[in-house]
């Protein structure tokens, strides 16, 4: 726009020299017409026709017409801001150091996992997994295909209670060892021993800790016989005081040898709560010396724990078609003696696997036990591995107002690393919501094959199938009974 001028001209931003030129000739023929302000102009344009374009744009309605052609910049962000909108874009992925897992289908690399490694360097705050998946969708698969590679890779392993027998032919081929619980079976496991001593605790810090885990399985048996009744405070005093005159007598004292001081008390104990004070704890304790659990857990441990054993099996399946108490006192008592071995800090650094975890989620005691290895992860060196069907199992344990529901499913939304193979669809609602999933990763999760999951590790999502050599199919599998 030139000064003092008499009338307005407006110049086009790309005009060159010889049509410049030409319109400063075309002005000069005009007829001198009154000073026109710019606003009028604007209001007011010249009749051109309702398609002139140009600089200024077209006239019609809510054109933002103006003297400038709008050129907005390209946005540029990397992958990882991206992700925040959209969960599967190509990464870097986690790295080369871990176990080898299988492929990263949207980077089409490697995808190799580590708890530990991946703790060190930020990626997740815990070194619990969750894996969740439906009947021959992998979960299995995946599961044991971790376990076995880390144990190639100088890990060890432990499986707290196996049900149905499928880790025997795991630990079987690795090398590992296996203790076989149950009717008819030679083991014999005290869940009162007290286990590998850490170094780091004086005397009086290791008796504490000893008797402290004793006692609660003592609890813990009683109350799974009365189904969940409380104890009075006198029935507490008088499994207390059996206990510990079981430990004077013996240092390395037995579940019989418990009932021998309820049933009948010394002086001191009967002075404190009466002849009759523990009599009914003691007829509660009695189910596992003389009733279904005989033979299993009511004398001296005939085999040992192993700690240079690449991997432990604690095998439970004898008692499949056992009634659901008698279940639950087998996995208490089995966890209670694993616990004592695996948390030791001077151990190495271990998976902890709990399979079938609806059962184990829904039994009180092993939920507490869960829940203080959970958070004592890191403390112990150990990695806690959950295989389960679906969240909606936790229904079993309660409804929305259950204080064990959301005990148990404060287990699943603290894991950093939660592993979910193909849902339904009636499931993803529960899924979504306990695991914070995105609708981007719910599809996929719907839709996943055999094989496949989703990891979730940390703040970063993948799409990964699990890679399985024919070896390993032979011995991971398990559909045999299917073929």
């Amino acid at each position: 726009m030139r000064k003092h001028a008499q009338h307005v001209s407006l110049v086009p931003a790309d005009e060159s020299r010889f049509d410049r030129d030409a319109r400063r000739r075309s002005e000069r023929s005009r007829p001198s017409s009154p000073q026109v302000s710019l606003w009028n102009r604007l209001v007011h344009p010249a009749d051109d026709g309702p398609t002139s374009r140009g600089d200024w744009g077209s006239r019609d309605p809510a054109s933002l017409r103006g003297p400038h052609r709008l050129h907005p910049a390209p946005h540029r962000a990397s992958t990882m801001t991206f992700a925040a909108a959209y969960p599967f874009l190509t990464e870097s992925g986690l790295g080369h150091e871990g176990t080898y897992i299988g492929t990263d289908v949207f980077g089409s690399g490697a995808f190799s996992y580590d708890p530990w490694i991946l703790y060190e360097k930020g990626v997740i705050s815990g070194p619990s997994i969750v894996v969740i998946g439906t009947v021959g969708t992998g979960k299995s698969m995946c599961g044991k295909s971790l376990v076995a590679r880390s144990v190639t890779l100088g890990r060890k392993a432990a499986v707290a209670s196996d049900p149905k027998g499928e880790w025997v032919p795991v630990a079987e081929a690795l090398g590992g060892k296996v203790i076989s619980v149950g009717p008819g079976k030679p083991a014999r496991v005290n869940p009162l021993d007290a286990g590998p001593r850490s170094l780091l605790l004086s005397d009086e810090q290791w008796l504490a800790v000893v008797r402290q885990r004793r006692r609660h399985l003592l609890v813990a048996l009683v109350s799974l016989m009365r189904q969940g009744q409380p104890m009075s405070p006198v029935e507490h005093t008088a499994l207390d005081m059996a206990l510990t005159d079981a430990v004077a007598a013996n240092s390395t004292p037995t579940l019989p040898m418990v009932l021998r001081y309820l049933l009948d008390p010394t002086p001191a104990t009967v002075a404190l709560v009466g002849h009759d004070g523990g009599a009914g704890v003691g007829h509660s304790l009695r189910r596992t010396v003389a009733g279904d659990l005989e033979g299993m857990f009511d004398a001296p441990s005939t085999v040992a724990f192993d700690a240079d054993a690449p991997i432990m099996v604690m095998d439970t399946s004898a008692l499949i078609g056992a009634s659901e108490q008698a279940l639950s006192l087998a996995a208490a008592c089995g966890a209670t003696w694993l616990e004592a071995a695996v948390t030791n800090p001077d151990g190495a650094k271990r998976i902890v696997v709990y399979d079938e975890g609806w059962r184990m989620l829904a039994d009180p005691y092993m939920l507490a036990k869960m829940s203080e290895q959970w958070r004592l992860a890191r403390t112990y060196g150990i990695a806690n591995l959950l295989i389960m069907h679906k969240v909606a199992d936790l229904n079993e344990i309660g409804d929305g107002t259950s204080g064990l529901r959301q005990k148990a499913l404060g287990l699943l939304t603290e894991a950093d690393t939660r592993i979910i193979y193909r849902q339904k669809h009636d499931a993803m609602r529960l899924t979504k919501e306990a695991l914070g999933l995105t609708e981007a990763e719910c599809e996929h999760v719907e839709n996943l094959p055999k094989g496949m999951g989703l990891w979730k590790v940390g703040s970063r999502s993948f799409i990964v199938a699990n890679r399985i050599t024919t070896d390993e199919m032979a011995v991971f599998g398990t559909d045999e009974g299917m073929r």
